[in-house]
């Protein structure tokens, strides 16, 4: 804090007079000149010749002016694309034009200035383990992650590949070495959000999943309800949800096919904890509404470390446990996993 007052004050004192710039007009009398970027979560961007970019408290501007149209986004999610001019304290008036009005807008009802577009966000990470000696073994993981976030609704979609054979080395030249399949499983998630509000919200969602270790032909997965954002920030999201789930379980064994209405309690979180050091935090538990035996829970956590530009490394432990597995399997799994991924 005490350097970002430093470089405000440096830029108060030496700044240049210019024509062409925005001007911030704090609520203490001092003024700041330079080029407005962004509004998000109660923090100015604002872009300065002397003090650089620099994050300015929204509470703390009095008015403000800008040389060129920018887009301001109310409460409410009404925008309008124009210039602003200064205006009393704690008011902006856009400078209107043949098709716009002038108007006088509350400082207190703009939630966003140039939103960024509308765009799915997300990760690949792609991992990989070959052995050649004594142990012929060749593993690898694909998952991908991608979110479209919009001021009512979020899409979000999830896929993940694992696969894993191992052979014994074997001298004798009359016998073929044996081979086994350690881990073969893969999956596809799709769930859509509809905001009711900033944190309420309902939501749908499909799975399916397929685990041949597991004897796993095809779990089945579809189930709607409500759902509440604690917190959305570009460095803290935490969600909760719940609601009714049919869940159908169709094994590739002797195993009865097993199918089922159950609550899903789902609960995810992604932290940014330093610069570069992500820590994410994600699980479901589907407790069957008709059998207390049936018990289901997906989770996962693990940290993401940034490498070089969109690159990052992952590691996690995913686990899983499932009460009614088929009757040659067991009810756990659990993976740990490292791969690198790319950020978009």
């Amino acid at each position: 804090m005490k350097g970002i007052a430093l470089a405000i004050f440096a830029a108060l004192v030496f700044q240049p007079a210019s024509a062409h710039a925005d001007e911030i007009q704090f609520t203490n009398g001092d003024k700041l000149t330079g080029k407005l970027t962004t509004l998000k979560d109660g923090k100015l961007a604002f872009d300065s010749k002397v003090a650089g970019t620099v994050a300015l408290n929204w509470a703390d501007i009095a008015t403000l002016s800008t040389d060129e149209p920018v887009t301001l986004q109310l409460e409410g999610g009404s925008v309008i694309v124009d210039k602003l001019v200064a205006a009393q304290p704690g008011s902006v008036t856009t400078a209107g034009n043949d098709k716009l009005s002038s108007q006088t807008i509350p400082l207190a009802s703009a939630v966003k200035v140039n939103p960024e577009p509308v765009q799915w966000k997300g990760q690949i990470v792609v991992g990989a383990d070959i052995e050649r000696g004594n142990t012929v073994k060749t593993a690898a993981n694909l998952d991908l992650n991608a979110v479209r976030r919009s001021e009512t609704d979020r899409i979000t979609f999830g896929a993940a590949y694992r696969s894993e054979t191992s052979q014994e080395r074997n001298t004798s030249s009359d016998q073929s070495p044996d081979k086994s399949v350690t881990a073969s499983r893969e999956y596809g998630e799709l769930q859509y959000d509809l905001f009711f509000g900033k944190q309420w919200f309902g939501w749908a969602n499909t799975k399916a999943e397929r685990d041949r270790v597991s004897s796993l032909g095809l779990r089945f997965t579809a189930g709607l309800g409500a759902g509440y954002q604690f917190y959305e920030t570009d460095t803290f999201k935490w969600s909760v949800d719940a609601g009714p789930t049919f869940i159908s379980e169709n094994f590739t064994d002797d195993t009865p096919d097993n199918n089922y209405i159950a609550l899903r309690v789902g609960s995810k979180l992604d932290w940014q904890m330093y610069p570069g050091l992500s820590y994410f935090a994600y699980g479901n538990w589907y407790p069957s509404l008709q059998r207390i035996n049936d018990q289901l829970i997906e989770a996962q956590t693990g940290l993401r470390y940034k490498i070089w530009g969109s690159f990052f490394g992952e590691s996690k432990i995913v686990w899983r446990w499932d009460t009614t597995p088929a009757e040659s399997s067991s009810q756990v799994d659990l993976a740990y996993i490292l791969g690198i991924g790319y950020g978009f």
